[in-house]
């Protein structure tokens, strides 16, 4: 079944090509993945056409400059502080110990940065999920859920 976004029709040869890229436990999970990365990717691209940031025509490299362009203006996430690094820390203490076998809790100062990139990168996430999901809100999708599968 065709998925539409908007007007723009992802056919079912476009669904199967995609899932070489996207390994599941079974051809229903790739397939869905597939999809899931196409529709966003085709609501990132109207969005950047839209914008005058990308031609309907562009390659694939220009198009990707354009999204990660969109991106970068749209979903802006603050660093973590160290205060927040350390409450991160100090509720998930059983994550830095030595070794499974251990009890010995490293030292914060030795997993700041660490705790710092993955919260940052956790918001990064969340941040481009809230993105798509915006533009998912005023687009018109039809053939898949996609606020279901993010």
């Amino acid at each position: 079944m065709p998925i539409f976004i908007n007007d723009i029709e992802i056919d079912d040869n476009t669904v199967f090509s995609e899932m070489q890229y996207h390994s599941a436990d079974s051809m229903e999970q790739a397939r869905d993945a597939a999809a899931q990365a196409l529709v966003v990717r085709e609501l990132l691209r109207q969005e950047a056409v839209r914008r005058g940031l990308s031609h309907p025509d562009d390659a694939d490299e220009a198009l990707d400059a354009a999204l990660m362009a969109l991106i970068e203006d749209e979903v802006s996430v603050p660093p973590a502080t160290t205060e927040f690094c350390r409450t991160y820390y100090e509720h998930n203490t059983p994550r830095f110990t030595v070794s499974d076998a251990s009890s010995s809790v490293l030292p914060f100062e030795m997993v700041e940065d660490k705790i710092r990139d993955y919260l940052q990168t956790r918001s990064v996430r969340e941040g481009v999920r809230s993105y798509i999901l915006n533009l998912a809100e005023s687009a018109r999708i039809s053939g898949f859920d996609l606020a279901g599968s993010l």
